[in-house]
Formats: C-alpha cells, sequence, structure tokens
C-alpha cells in the first residue's frame, strides 16, 4: 500500500498559520501557543525542536484536535490538504486521524491499550475506516509489523504490550499509525525514553517510511542529533512560538538566531575532549504566564542589544533561514565559534593519581541474580541474570561511566555497589573495607561517604518536605547538630546554583533542573567519597543536561569525588568520565580509558553503540549507521558463550562454544571478544559494517 498523493498538487500537505492556543479564563487567556506558523509538505520530513514547556506538543495537538481540557484554540488556521481543522467538527477530524493523519506519541506504553492484544490493536484503524475486513486486516497487520522489524510475527499479534520491551511496542505503535496507510506522520519525541541501538532502529524505520513509501512526517524532538540526521527542515520554538527556521544544514552549521546556535554549543559530541567544559544556556525557558518584555529569549541570551528588550522581533528571512533576532537581522551575529581544547593538565594527572593512590571502591566478581518463579506447579524457578560476575575498580577523583542498553543491569550494579541490595556472589571493599556483608549501625555509618543520585528527579524527593528539609535529611539522619545543619544545608544549595531562597519551594515548585540540583545538593551535602549517579540527567532537556555536566565536573574537582555515572548516552559519558565500562546482559564487555574506547573501541557492541549515537550531521548521506538486529536475548536464559553473539555480525562457532574473558594489550583497556575489531583507525561506521 502507498500513500495517496495530496489532493491539491503546488500546496503544502498541511500548513499552518498564526496557530494560537491558550488557557485559563475567556477574559484573561494565557497564550502558551503565540502565532505558530508552519508548512509540510508531501515527502518531506520537519523537525520541531524546543526544550520542554516551549509548546510543540501542544502545537500538534492542535493540529490534531486532541487539546487536554481547559486549553482551547483563539485564532490561526490548520489546513490539511486544503481543508481547514480548526472549527471542524469531531466526526469529520475522527475520519481524518488514523486515515489521513498518523500519530507516534512519546509513551508508547500509554499509547496502546493494556487490555488488547497487539494484532487487534494495529488492525483497529483498518476496521475503524472500512478499508479492509478482518481476513485483509490480518494480513496487512503481519506485513506492517515485519516492515516495522518486529521478529516472529505470528507471535507477535497474539502478545500483549507489557510483554514487549521498549523498542518492539513503539515499532507496535507506528505500525498502528501507519496501517491505514496515511498522508502525513505526526511523531512527538518517539525515540526520546529508549536505548540509543533502539533509537537508531526507530529513526531508521522512519527515514525508510519516508524514502520509499513518500510519507510526510511532522518529528518533535529536543535532541538536535536525531531532527538532523533525517530531517530536511527545522522548527526551533522558544516560549510558545518558532524563532528560526530553514533547511536543516543551513540552520544547524551558521544559526541565525542565539538559541539555536546555544543549543548546538551546549549538545556534547562522542567526538568531543573530556574536560572541555559545555556552553551551557544560563537560567531556565520563562513562564507563559510570565513573559519578558520584549524578545522572550533576551534574559538568557549573550548578545541581546536595548532592542530586544523592548520589542518582539518578526520571523523575517536571514540568509537561507527565517529568524526573529534583532541581532541576526542586523548582522551582528557572530559566527558559531568552535569548542574549547581540552584540559590537558587534567588528562595527564588522572593515570597518575590513580597508580599511586590506593581504591577507593573494588567490586570483585559481583553477582545477584532474582528468582522467577515457574509458570508450572512443579518446575523449577528460573533466574534472572542481572549482574553475573562484575569487577571494577575506582579510585578518587575518577569518573567511571557505565554504559549499555535497558536490562543489562547497570541499575542494579549500582544498588549493589551502594549496599542497597545484598550480592548472592563476589565481594566489595569500600574506603579500604569490607563491606559485603555489613548491616545495621556498621553499615549506616559506612553510607554515610557514599550517597545515590537517582534518575527521576521528583519521583525521588519527598512532595511532602520543602527543599531545605530535603537536603538536610541526610545530616539530622547521621546525627548533625542544627548549627551544622543549617550551614551546610546552605552551602550546598549555594554550591548547586540554587541559592539559599529556594529552601522554603516544595518539589512540584521547581522545574525539573531545579529538582535534579536538588538531588545533588541532598548527595553532597555529607560530602562523600564516593556518588553514584543512574540516569540523572536523561529526562532532562539538552541545556539543561549541560549545566548539570558542567556541575558535576565542577563538584567532583572540588571535593575530589569519585563518580560512578551511569547512561546509555555515549556523548555524555564521554564528555564526563575518565573511564568507561560497557555493559551486556549482565556482564561487562569492555573497559578501559574513556577516550581509548571511544575511539579504538574492540568489542563490537561497543563500536555498535557509538554508531548508533545521534550526531549533529547536516545530510543524510554524511551519516552510515549499522543496527543491531532485533533486542538484547533474555537475561533468564542468556546465550551460551558470548552473550551478544546473537546480535554480532562477526560471530562464528567458537563465539557460541566458549565464553570470552576480559583481556587486552594492558591493563587499561580490557575487551571479551574471541574476534575483538582492529586497533586502528577505521571509522567506527566502517569498522562495524
Amino acid at each position: 500500500m502507498t500513500p495517496r498523493p495530496p489532493e491539491r498538487a503546488g500546496e503544502p500537505l498541511l500548513d499552518v498559520r498564526d496557530l494560537r492556543v491558550a488557557v485559563g479564563p475567556e477574559r484573561h487567556p494565557t497564550l502558551i501557543v503565540r502565532g505558530v506558523s508552519l508548512q509540510v509538505r508531501s515527502g518531506e520530513i520537519f523537525g520541531l525542536l524546543g526544550e520542554s514547556g516551549s509548546g510543540k506538543s501542544l502545537t500538534v495537538q492542535a493540529i490534531n484536535g486532541l487539546l487536554p481540557p481547559g486549553v482551547r484554540v483563539t485564532g490561526g488556521s490548520v489546513k490539511f490538504n486544503g481543508e481547514e481543522l480548526i472549527g471542524t467538527s469531531s466526526k469529520r477530524l475522527s475520519q481524518i486521524r488514523g486515515d489521513r493523519i498518523g500519530m507516534v506519541f512519546q509513551d508508547s506504553l500509554t499509547s496502546l491499550n493494556p487490555m488488547m492484544r497487539i494484532g487487534p490493536q494495529v488492525a483497529e484503524p483498518l476496521l475503524l475506516h472500512h478499508k479492509a475486513d478482518r481476513e485483509q486486516a490480518r494480513s496487512l497487520v503481519a506485513e506492517r509489523l515485519r516492515a516495522m522489524g518486529m521478529p516472529d510475527t505470528r507471535e507477535a499479534v497474539r502478545r500483549y504490550p507489557h510483554e514487549f520491551s521498549g523498542g518492539m511496542r513503539q515499532r507496535a505503535t507506528i505500525a498502528t499509525a501507519l496501517i491505514a496507510t496515511p498522508e502525513l506522520l505526526i511523531a512527538d519525541e518517539p525515540t526520546t525514553a529508549l536505548d540509543v541501538t533502539v533509537q537508531a532502529q526507530i529513526l531508521d524505520i522512519c527515514q525508510r517510511l519516508n524514502e520509499e513509501l513518500g510519507v510526510a512526517i511532522l518529528l518533535i524532538s529536543h535532541d538536535l542529533g536525531v531532527l538532523s540526521e533525517i530531517c530536511t527542515t527545522i522548527g526551533v520554538m522558544y516560549a510558545g512560538r518558532i524563532v528560526h527556521t530553514g533547511p536543516t544544514r543551513s540552520l544547524f552549521e551558521q544559526p541565525s538566531h542565539p538559541y539555536t546556535r546555544a543549543l548546538v554549543e551546549s549538545m556534547p559530541r562522542t567526538a568531543g575532549s573530556r574536560n572541555t567544559r559545555l556552553k551551557a544556556i544560563g537560567g531556565e525557558p520563562p513562564s507563559p504566564q510570565a513573559l519578558p518584555s520584549g524578545c522572550a529569549f533576551h534574559p538568557r541570551c549573550a548578545f541581546a542589544i536595548a532592542k530586544c528588550v523592548e520589542e518582539e522581533p518578526a520571523l523575517v528571512p536571514v540568509g537561507q533561514t527565517r529568524s526573529a533576532c534583532w541581532v541576526a537581522q542586523a548582522g551582528k551575529l557572530p559566527p558559531l565559534a568552535q569548542t574549547g581544547a581540552p584540559n590537558e593538565t587534567q588528562q595527564a594527572r588522572e593515570p597518575a593519581r590513580a597508580q599511586t593512590q590506593e581504591a577507593l571502591l573494588t567490586a570483585t566478581d559481583l553477582r545477584r541474580y532474582f528468582a522467577v518463579p515457574s509458570e508450572t506447579l512443579f518446575g523449577r524457578d528460573r533466574h534472572v541474570h542481572a549482574v553475573d560476575g562484575v569487577s571494577l575498580e575506582l579510585h578518587r577523583g575518577d569518573t567511571l561511566g557505565i554504559v549499555g542498553e535497558s536490562g543489562c543491569g547497570k541499575s542494579t550494579l549500582a544498588r549493589c555497589l551502594l549496599r542497597l541490595i545484598d550480592v548472592d556472589a563476589g565481594s566489595i571493599a569500600f574506603m579500604g573495607r569490607d563491606i559485603t556483608n555489613l548491616e545495621g549501625d556498621e553499615l549506616r555509618r559506612i553510607r554515610r561517604h557514599m550517597q545515590p543520585i537517582f534518575q527521576d528527579p521528583y519521583a525521588s524527593l519527598n512532595p511532602r518536605l520543602r527543599v531545605a528539609n530535603i537536603v538536610a535529611e541526610p545530616l539530622t539522619v547521621n546525627g548533625f547538630a542544627a548549627s551544622d545543619v543549617a550551614a551546610r544545608v546552605a552551602e550546598a544549595l549555594d554550591l548547586v546554583g540554587l541559592g539559599r531562597g529556594l529552601g522554603d519551594r516544595f518539589p512540584y515548585q521547581l522545574s525539573g533542573g531545579q529538582r535534579q540540583r536538588v538531588g545533588i545538593a541532598r548527595a553532597i551535602v555529607l560530602r562523600p567519597a564516593l556518588i553514584v549517579a543512574d540516569e540523572p540527567i536523561s529526562s532532562l532537556d539538552l541545556s539543561i543536561q549541560a549545566q548539570i555536566i558542567n556541575l558535576l565536573r565542577d563538584l567532583q574537582q572540588r571535593f575530589d569525588l569519585a563518580l560512578v555515572f551511569i547512561s546509555h548516552d555515549l556523548r555524555i559519558v564521554r564528555q564526563l568520565c575518565s573511564k568507561i565500562a560497557v555493559m551486556f546482559l549482565g556482564k561487562i564487555v569492555e573497559s578501559g580509558p574513556t577516550n581509548e574506547v571511544c575511539t579504538r573501541p574492540r568489542h563490537p557492541y561497543t563500536s555498535a553503540l557509538l554508531a548508533s549515537v545521534p550526531e549533529l550531521s547536516f545530510t543524510r548521506e554524511t551519516r552510515t549507521r549499522t543496527l543491531l538486529a532485533g533486542d538484547p536475548p533474555s537475561p533468564i536464559s542468556p546465550p551460551s558463550g558470548c552473550r551478544f553473539r546473537t546480535r554480532c555480525a562477526f560471530a562464528r562457532d567458537r563465539c557460541a562454544d566458549v565464553e570470552p574473558q576480559l583481556t587486552g594489550r594492558d591493563s587499561d583497556h580490557l575487551w571479551a571478544c574471541h574476534f575483538p575489531l582492529p586497533a586502528d583507525d577505521t571509522p567506527v561506521a566502517e569498522a562495524v559494517g
């Protein structure tokens, strides 16, 4: 099946003009979307970029007629193939949605009905719009799921959403959106919660749909790498309006708006240098209820002039793009500068320190299994091999990055290191003491020297406590005097850049970036020797990520902290960490100095992770990636021999028979592979391919 051609030749498929969306009373509404205009033509991929709260999702919800209660369109026009959608009846919008406009939401688990099997859900648009009978629908569902890369479609259609991995659920969601062969696909952050390998697969699917079927795509994301790799045109939103738009290459190579420029500069790169400070955007986006006068970006802009404060600029042509910036329109915005050089002194100092100091943390052959009850009455329980023989060493001032896909055991390993859960085998030594079996008061006393930072900055904070009380809690639990508590809390809030004035607020009154800073303040208030951070910035915008990365580096240097940093994003890990350990299915498959592992990966899995990271590229031809097939094997019954062999392009008979051990040329760079990649300067994509 192929998409139908536009009914009105020469006109855009989607034409949005001066769209305004408001919330609040009709007399004094608050505009959240302020005059957005954009056009998506047939066969085009249009990317909508911006931080959380910029109005991206509400814009596409208004296009689809899916605004939440209390939010309404107050002006503007949305035409699809020349037909006006604003003011159209719900019945007519329902006829268009799912048939001619497909929608993919960010959270695939909540967008799928948990009570329905996958097959009937994917077939629903066909049956609802009377485009096929049930027999034809079954055949088309299997065909579309195969096109999405779904393994074993006969079994997949009978499963429920909770039985799928995140990547498989997102494939099913895309298949549902495309089953009726729409002309336009709207994808709202479709890869944000996914691993880089799964993200690469989903982006590849979107690009193939666009090239082979001519499906136009409106793709929403806050990741510049994702948008730059597949989009032909970009629109940058800030404070409810598009402030910069144009062809992808022109827009990113030399941005003609300070906001786009700042986003480009704050993006970490896998080819970047450790200790190169990211150029974070100061402050946070303004609230729609309290927009600054003039240009909404001027309080955070390094190039603002008096006119920026007095008058809001219109979106007008500047070079090959359109920009809403007085400085750019006057031709006074300087060219985009290169990132700073690495700190050579810091880089040279770390290996010498590691050789002369005793290890702060040593984990030896850690194993942690979780029992899974048998599905039959008299069957044996099975076990999830979450952590299966992991050894690592960390010195004061070191930062160890642990990377890998979801389910590889990263978070379980972190909980073991913090002694939040017991290990089944192995040992943990911390500050020269074996803490593997410590309990009670002894464990409590040692824990004050090791602190966690959690992934979700909202769920990890007590919503009933004020910020000052949250930060003070570790001190009071450890018996600090009241006078010391107040002084340390004030110091911690100042160190993380919050200021003491925010101490009286509750977590719900803070932004995501501020909440994560509270979590960091709580972690450092005891001045620990070790911090274990589990995906601490994965849910944050790019500009806020840069602020947190810089903050962690500053705190580490100030207090000589050892940091275990868990992430699936190698761009961030390379920017922050001195050493990397790559995990796959409970085991470390490669470890070593950051620069060595990232520039000369020896394990095919590490190389595939690097090749999957979305980079800032300007044409589709500049990047060749090799996709990992399928999803990771089950940790309940891992493959024999090398656990990665079922997804490895280089696997041979020996890989199935003999499990490889961590070895290498020296004690620093180790890999567990019978047939390692060459240690030369071959680019990652070519080495994997």
